[in-house]
């Protein structure tokens, strides 16, 4: 493969406000203090929006269906003492030229969110945290659609929209409760997922089966739709990826550790990816020696938490390489790998058998990758992690 076009370098970057999204013909990266729109065709910018006075973005998030990003920055202050840091002022921007469409606020929660931003877009919405409420705006008007029907004793937490999905993390319960906060200490972690078009509540589980997880376990959204929830109580390898059936009746859950190897939770999103019926995860192997930095690649079938293809030691879908990260689009499953002694390289792989349908080498050395798209017959790399040194926002390869 061949390089197409590469963006310049970025300065170095605040570890806040960062991502990456293609939609349409139109790549986008947000970071603390701008989002930057570039021509997936050509890799020229073509835009840049710079929040106000010395705010920063705060989170971001994006409807690509729909072709809005919105974005959570925070006051307008212009010097340090005066700057209003609270990230309550939502603002929507049109990815294909910048254009502001919208603003909004969020209501300062006291105390603060059990989980960080909730703020979400898809589904042609985009759900904002507001007086303990999850509320919905038109993604592309900012005009209210609905309240979502919360089940009763239920605060919630961070959200994730999908086309016909809405999910969301809720903290329910709990006696322990002596100061009377909003949330008690020992309030329950339920995941729920809401009819995008109207707010009503299709169904709320508790996470983790027979033994509920705590409101303050490390949790997040792999997927929206289905739900596929990486959880893990202590932040490292003891947890698990939990899924959900349509009616919201929990899947055997996926181990972060077993005879296929280990996965740590801060590679579990990064680092695995889910389509309607399997999770596809890299994973370290059972036993890792010092010198061998491989991992492997397994696909999990979300019905039953079984491996469908992968899942020993001895089965290695990489050929000895260790895989960096995923994409599963248009019945492929696009892996990035690498290895110490080669460059990158790219593999096509059935996700049904495992069975690899194309290779090949990257030129270059691509340094810190953080999301893989497919646009025409192109490879996109998308850079929006690297906090310590700038990096470059995209690269496009093509087949030679």
């Amino acid at each position: 493969m061949s390089v197409v076009w590469d963006t310049p370098a970025d300065r170095k970057a605040e570890p806040q406000g960062t991502g990456a999204w293609l939609s349409g013909d139109t790549l986008v990266r947000s970071r603390f203090d701008a989002v930057t729109g570039f021509h997936a065709a050509t890799g020229e910018r073509s835009w840049e929006y710079v929040p106000p006075g010395r705010s920063s973005v705060c989170h971001a998030t994006a409807d690509t269906v729909r072709s809005v990003l919105v974005l959570v920055r925070d006051g307008d202050g212009a010097s340090s003492p005066a700057k209003d840091k609270s990230c309550t002022t939502v603002v929507a921007i049109d990815m294909q030229d910048g254009r502001e469409l919208w603003q909004a606020r969020l209501s300062e929660p006291d105390p603060p969110l059990f989980q960080g931003s909730s703020v979400s877009a898809g589904g042609g919405v985009a759900v904002l945290l507001q007086q303990d409420q999850l509320r919905a705006v038109h993604v592309r008007t900012g005009k209210p659609r609905w309240k979502a029907a919360l089940p009763k004793e239920c605060v919630p937490g961070r959200t994730a929209a999908a086309e016909h999905q809405i999910a969301a993390f809720l903290a329910c319960g709990g006696e322990d409760n002596l100061w009377d906060e909003k949330i008690a200490e020992d309030a329950e972690l339920h995941t729920a997922a809401f009819d995008p078009a109207t707010g009503a509540l299709r169904w709320s589980t508790p996470l983790g089966g027979r033994r509920p997880l705590e409101h303050d376990t490390f949790t997040d959204f792999l997927s929206a739709d289905p739900i596929v929830v990486a959880a893990s109580e202590d932040g490292g390898e003891q947890g698990a990826y939990f899924s959900f059936g349509g009616n919201g009746r929990p899947n055997p859950p996926i181990d972060f550790s077993g005879p296929y190897g280990k996965i740590h939770y801060r590679h579990s999103l990064g680092m695995a990816v889910a389509d309607d019926r399997r999770l596809y995860a890299v994973h370290d192997l059972p036993t890792l020696r010092s010198r061998d930095s491989r991992n492997h690649l397994t696909a999990f079938d979300l019905a039953t938490g079984t491996p469908v293809w992968g899942g020993t030691p001895d089965d290695d879908r990489l050929d000895g390489d260790s895989g960096y990260r995923l994409l599963v689009q248009d019945g492929k499953l696009t892996v990035l790998t690498s290895h110490r002694e080669d460059p990158y390289r790219v593999r096509v792989l059935d996700p049904a058998t495992g069975e690899q349908r194309e290779i090949r080498d990257l030129p270059d050395s691509m340094g810190s990758v953080d999301a893989i798209f497919r646009y025409r017959d192109r490879l996109v790399v998308a850079r929006y992690d690297a906090y310590s040194t700038g990096s470059r926002p995209f690269t496009a390869y093509e087949h030679r």
